[in-house]
């Protein structure tokens, strides 16, 4: 049957399901000003509205069928963000009346070649921002166009991508671009060395890229920026960290200030939150899926990311208590294998507490229809929550129809208060500090050392220092030689001391993405934070402590107005690239520097294979599946300290590493479907973790405030190697095991660069 006479898809009738949509839809308030709308149950006239109050519609169209007739419809690597994906045909229009027959106006017929990816709509609902590439263009670029076609005005050039356009209040306009902010900044993803990371940026509506401001970027890509009430820019975050590897829910200033988690630490009912818009304050609806190979197609789902009191005008936003409902329980929220055909969501809008407009694609909607004889095709329809029925508003089978807006004016928020000068010297570094870092609202309990089977609220009286560590990208090394954790580039700027009052001061370069760890006496981190940070330049970024009861007011001890660090001033971690402590395996420049030279020091004299080592002889099985359903086997020793080759399955190859590396890295630290059987080895080292590391427990180390007490007592006995006659191991080796171990097992560094020290003149002064 032709899809444009198709008028309502049922999503079936589970009641109890349906009565949560129910009781969602009642609680919901409108966003934009509709008048209330009847939805159509099925049949009548093809030119009648179903929108009633809605004069004319605005949205793009974007072709999926090639110029040879085969189908594109990825966006590359990944579809969290699909600015890699370019097939012409497309461009922005505006139906009047929003009817299958109504009048189709194209704002981009005067181009050729026309892909567009993102689009919105001024707050008079007079002018249409847009990303577009053309025939002649190899990139996207952001245009100004009016809505009755008058104009088209190119706002952004220059050799990178400019997508997902949206305005904001003051003036500006954000987007999504893969323009890096300095030569030594992060630009490649962190695995893949084919795409540079995205991040939001602002322009002026009237100045275009002569006022474009970049903010702060992530090891991983930023996209779909949405406008909250409070005037505050949303976005969804691919955030990569160690085991982390999800698409959550971010917000910030206008001026890139003050970026926090907005929902999606945990708890959420898939790997990734995308396209998401406000329905209410605090109140908001979006898709659903996995990080890639779903076209960016999913579940619709409602998120209430308020927090349960207190706050301005009632509303406090807490990731914590964020509590998600998927409205469409039939679809799939992330990847399937075979696909179900049950069809995907794209892009809701809402239009009122219980209509949307979104984009629905019958059948198999994932990357593996690139191959089928019949690709997804997005069409707009009226989604209702009560009924939970879909209506046909209009769709062109030959093309995708997407990002649907009626032409309407709205309110403009309030421009949400930044913390920044409006054009900060980016020469200054960015400070970053707490309160109070023993305060936390997380209940958890601290594994191994001294503090297993305390609360973390407990540990974290013993806090000493905390640790800022910078993450970096796979752009400096070959592809995968990061290692076999998941964990990426790190390193260390230093440890800030941590006052009486629990509080710390640290100034910092800006704009990189920093995680922090809180330290104890014997140089263990007690929590890991599991979240990147950014400032920009001039921002203070202070927390109540470590991840705070967001819904009250962390206050210094003692009743003072300024905390003790504060008083003191931020120490000084703005060191050059060169002098943050990164901790390679092997092929340092500098053997102090190189782990595989502290093994050779104190560890290969006894663990070398030979006979005098007491695991020689020992082995253990690993048995992968590949994904191509191959059966692979590996012998790995039990442990073995020295630089020799071991082969090993990862990332769907066979790889070398030094055996030290992989017997204590290996197979803990791996993903996907491996098997270890016979004499396995303990987890020598927990990737993140030192303190549940066997190594670091066999090695034990001694405070650093006492050198007789111990993370793990002696009663009188010497530490290994010690204990059977091995050397003294220096307490500086031991803090770089442990270092090591807390940074996720590492291999590859900047310091493994031929000519590494060009990283230093690509160091901006914070002077």
């Amino acid at each position: 049957m032709d899809r444009s006479l198709r008028r309502v898809h049922a999503e079936g009738d589970d009641m109890e399901a349906t009565m949560q949509h129910k009781r969602w839809a009642r609680a919901v308030l409108p966003l934009l000003c509709a008048a209330g709308m009847a939805v159509g149950c099925g049949g009548g006239d093809p030119g009648e509205s179903v929108l009633p109050g809605v004069d004319a519609l605005v949205f793009i169209k974007r072709a999926y069928v090639t110029e040879d007739g085969s189908h594109s419809v990825t966006g590359g690597n990944s579809q969290t963000i699909d600015y890699l994906r370019y097939v012409p045909g497309g461009g922005v229009y505006v139906l009047e009346p929003p009817t299958p027959s109504g009048t189709l106006r194209n704002l981009t017929e005067g181009f050729e070649g026309v892909d567009v990816n993102g689009i919105d709509l001024s707050f008079d609902a007079t002018q249409v921002v847009f990303s577009m590439r053309t025939a002649g263009d190899s990139h996207y670029h952001l245009y100004l166009a009016n809505v009755d076609g008058s104009e088209v005005r190119q706002l952004t050039f220059g050799d990178w991508h400019d997508v997902k356009p949206i305005f904001v209040p003051g003036d500006r306009i954000a987007f999504v671009t893969n323009q890096p902010y300095t030569p030594m900044g992060t630009r490649a993803d962190e695995y893949n060395h084919s795409r540079v990371v995205t991040q939001i940026a602002t322009i002026s509506q009237q100045s275009g890229d002569a006022d474009r401001r970049l903010c702060a970027q992530n090891l991983s890509h930023s996209a779909d920026p949405f406008l909250m009430s409070d005037g505050r820019i949303g976005f969804s975050r691919w955030e990569h960290l160690g085991p982390v590897n999800d698409v959550k829910l971010m917000a910030m200033n206008v001026d890139c200030s003050q970026m926090v988690g907005l929902a999606g630490t945990g708890g959420k009912p898939g790997n990734s939150l995308v396209q998401f818009n406000e329905v209410d304050q605090g109140r908001f609806i979006g898709i659903v899926t996995s990080r890639r190979g779903t076209i960016q197609a999913g579940a619709l789902v409602a998120l209430d990311a308020r927090a349960s009191a207190g706050g301005v005008d009632g509303i406090v936003l807490d990731e914590q208590n964020a509590t998600f409902e998927i409205l469409t329980p039939q679809v799939p929220t992330g990847m399937e294998s075979p696909p179900s055909g049950v069809g995907r969501y794209r892009h809701p809008l809402p239009l009122d507490e219980q209509n949307y407009l979104v984009a629905w694609a019958d059948g198999d909607v994932n990357e593996r229809n690139e191959l089928a004889e019949t690709a997804p095709n997005f069409g707009i329809y009226l989604w209702n929550a009560e009924t939970r029925q879909r209506t046909l508003v209009y769709d062109d089978p030959a093309v995708w129809d997407t990002y649907a807006i009626p032409v309407r004016p709205r309110d403009i928020p309030p421009v949400h208060p930044g913390v920044l000068r409006p054009a900060p010297d980016e020469s200054e570094p960015a400070i970053l500090g707490s309160v109070d870092v023993t305060v936390t609202g997380l209940a958890e309990s601290v594994r191994g050392g001294q503090f297993t089977g305390q609360s973390l609220d407990e540990a974290l009286d013993q806090t000493s220092r905390v640790r800022i560590i910078e993450g970096f990208s796979s752009e400096i090394g070959p592809v995968g030689q990061f290692g076999l954790t998941m964990h990426e580039g790190a390193a260390i700027l230093g440890e800030a001391q941590v006052y009486a009052d629990g509080s710390w001061e640290a100034a910092v370069p800006a704009r990189l993405p920093y995680h922090l760890q809180t330290i104890d006496r014997f140089d263990m981190a007690i929590r890991n934070q599991m979240l990147w940070i950014q400032a920009m330049p001039g921002e203070e970024r202070r927390c109540g402590g470590c991840h705070e009861d967001r819904t009250g007011q962390v206050l210094p001890r003692g009743g003072v107005a300024t905390t003790l660090a504060q008083q003191a001033g931020p120490q000084d971690f703005v060191v050059a690239i060169p002098d943050r402590l990164e901790l390679p395996w092997a092929g340092a420049a500098e053997a102090a520097e190189n782990l595989q030279a502290v093994f050779d020091r104190n560890c290969v004299s006894c663990h070398d294979g030979g006979a005098s080592d007491p695991y020689a002889g020992r082995f253990y099985t690993v048995n992968v599946t590949t994904e191509e359903g191959e059966e692979l086997e590996y012998q790995i020793p039990y442990l073995l300290l020295t630089d020799e080759p071991l082969n090993v399955y990862y990332e769907m190859e066979t790889v070398q590493y030094p055996a030290s590396y992989v017997t204590l890295l290996y197979p803990s630290a791996m993903m996907g479907d491996i098997t270890a059987t016979g004499d396995v080895a303990p987890e020598w080292v927990t990737p993140g973790l030192a303190r549940t590391s066997r190594l670091v427990e066999v090695l034990n180390i001694n405070s650093n405030t006492n050198p007789n007490e111990w993370a793990w007592p002696r009663e009188g006995a010497p530490s290994h190697p010690e204990d059977v006659g091995g050397p003294a191991v220096s307490r500086e080796d031991r803090v770089r095991l442990i270092q090591m171990a807390d940074l996720g097992g590492q291999y590859w560094s900047r310091r493994n660069v031929e000519g590494a020290d060009r990283w230093a003149s690509e160091t901006p002064s914070y002077d």
